[in-house]
């Protein structure tokens, strides 16, 4: 009989927090006092379109349990609140800015953690017709010791920014997927920083499209085939190499 309360009592309890997850508000509403992240990104081609900012907002007021998975015990964790904030054209210009609330407000007094920025491909058939848009690139802007506890970020006083550059970048693919895609040599697909306040965020990337690099996958996997690199000067690279390297690109010529 004991055990069978028990049972009741973790069911009831599961039955407790999960329906208390479920209908955790998650509306934001910003008071009249908060700061304000102005963020503004510069679009650097017809081809690529600015997406719109991911941002996360948490609470420690409205928390959640989790079981660990270590050694069945109930965690308390802060809860999260993700939603996106499209960036507005500014007139014909390639300027897009977008405003983030420190505080988000509503009755979980949710607070900005980070979000990410950057811009993708939106048409890559100018570089070939069989080209689909890959994967975006920017950054993510991290504003507590949450959303930068993995020591990865740069921290940052004062305004953040960003002038990175690009590289049109092909990937051809012969083995799992179909479609050969567009997307972007960079330095860093996504740079990670730790700001501090509600500094203004600028994010002011350059394509170089005048220096293309390939990556074409083998058509057969055998243990002696590997991946084929061209580079902008022609140079071909079959090594075992899996990714371009990034400053040989940057200091080539065009062919």
């Amino acid at each position: 009989m004991h055990k069978l309360i028990k049972i009741i009592a973790v069911c009831l309890s599961a039955f407790i927090l999960n329906s208390c997850a479920q209908t955790m508000d998650k509306t934001l509403s910003p008071p009249s006092d908060t700061k304000w992240v102005n963020v503004e990104v510069k679009n650097p081609s017809r081809y690529t379109k600015p997406f719109p900012l991911e941002v996360t907002y948490i609470s420690h007021k409205c928390l959640k349990n989790r079981t660990s998975g270590f050694d069945g015990s109930s965690v308390t964790e802060p809860s999260y609140n993700g939603t996106k904030i499209p960036l507005q054209q500014q007139g014909k210009s390639d300027v897009w800015i977008a405003k983030v609330a420190m505080r988000g407000g509503g009755s979980c007094d949710w607070t900005l953690s980070e979000f990410n920025l950057g811009i993708e491909y939106i048409d890559a058939t100018h570089l070939g017709e069989d080209l689909a848009p890959g994967a975006a690139v920017g950054a993510t802007i991290a504003f507590d010791n949450d959303a930068s506890r993995n020591g990865q970020f740069t921290f940052v006083k004062g305004d953040v920014r960003l002038t990175p550059k690009y590289y049109p970048y092909i990937r051809e693919w012969h083995l799992v997927r179909q479609k050969n895609e567009l997307t972007f040599l960079a330095k860093e697909r996504f740079f990670s920083y730790r700001a501090e306040g509600a500094p203004a965020i600028s994010y002011m990337p350059m394509i170089d499209e005048s220096k293309v690099v390939r990556y074409i996958e083998p058509r057969k996997k055998t243990d002696d085939s590997h991946p084929t690199i061209i580079y902008p000067d022609g140079t071909v690279v079959s090594d075992g190499s899996t990714f371009p390297d990034f400053d040989k690109v940057d200091g080539m010529n065009s062919k």
